[in-house]
């Protein structure tokens, strides 16, 4: 996994090309990953979340604090909009590099390492980063590391997991999805899972085997396709076997 400090110095770069996917786009455009939300929306909500998890870092040892009204507002124009985008990917990462990477702070229901909300951030700010892309009519993640996109795949699967018991649909009788990640450089088995629907859920393992399907292509591909970014054609990765697994999955495990 990447270091914290990696993480932090990723959400200011992904900030940077929303901010700029924001403005290609304009305020108005609708969000076809999220078709409910235009792109002024969208861009409220990662600056608000940013401040949000600022807050919630800065009081070490208590629950995680409930959003509500974001302070400053957003503004109207482009150019404020964009400062205001990055005025909240620095206060998140200076909140988180304030205090020591163990220190315990409010998460989803329990207490978490500041490290954890690094991470959450990171991942948070890639994927949303896709949705302006796709709102501006460019392709998705265009320049970002493969070692990062392999890590936010590692943790949208450990949320989905996490979350078993809400999403009946990705129950079933041992149908597996093997994912696998064509970057060069990838090392230590790193970019390939199976994923096992079982009785009680998902279970997810870092493994290369035949299974009922297999999906391939670029690590920032494959996140786009399983968090529900973009179909799998559109996204330009490889679908073998039972292509209705990976839309069972994408139906009940985008998040």
């Amino acid at each position: 996994m990447p270091s914290t400090e990696r993480f932090l110095d990723e959400i200011v770069l992904h900030t940077t090309a929303f901010a700029n996917a924001v403005h290609a786009a304009g305020q108005e455009a609708r969000v076809p990953s999220c078709p409910e939300w235009s792109v002024r929306d969208l861009a409220d909500h990662l600056g608000g979340v940013h401040r949000w998890c600022a807050s919630t870092v800065s009081r070490p040892g208590e629950k995680l604090v409930r959003r509500g009204p974001t302070e400053p507002p957003m503004p109207a124009g482009d150019d404020d909009m964009s400062t205001w985008l990055l005025e909240g990917a620095a206060a998140v990462t200076q909140a988180i590099r304030a205090v020591d990477e163990d220190t315990l702070v409010g998460g989803f229901g329990r207490l978490v390492p500041v490290s954890f909300w690094a991470r959450r951030q990171c991942h948070e700010t890639l994927v949303h980063r896709a949705d302006a892309e796709i709102a501006a009519g460019q392709d998705p993640l265009p320049d970002v590391d493969p070692v990062i996109a392999v890590d936010a795949i590692d943790e949208h699967l450990e949320m989905v997991v996490r979350g078993a018991s809400r999403r009946p649909g990705l129950q079933g009788d041992g149908a597996t999805l093997h994912l696998h990640a064509t970057d060069e450089g990838l090392r230590d088995g790193a970019g390939e899972w199976v994923v096992t629907l079982g009785a009680d859920g998902p279970v997810v393992e870092h493994a290369h085997r035949k299974s009922d399907t297999a999906v391939r292509g670029p690590a920032r591909a494959l996140l786009s396709v399983l968090t529900g970014r973009e179909g799998p054609e559109d996204a330009g990765v490889d679908v073998l076997g039972a292509a209705d697994l990976l839309t069972r999955w994408r139906e009940h495990g985008a998040v």
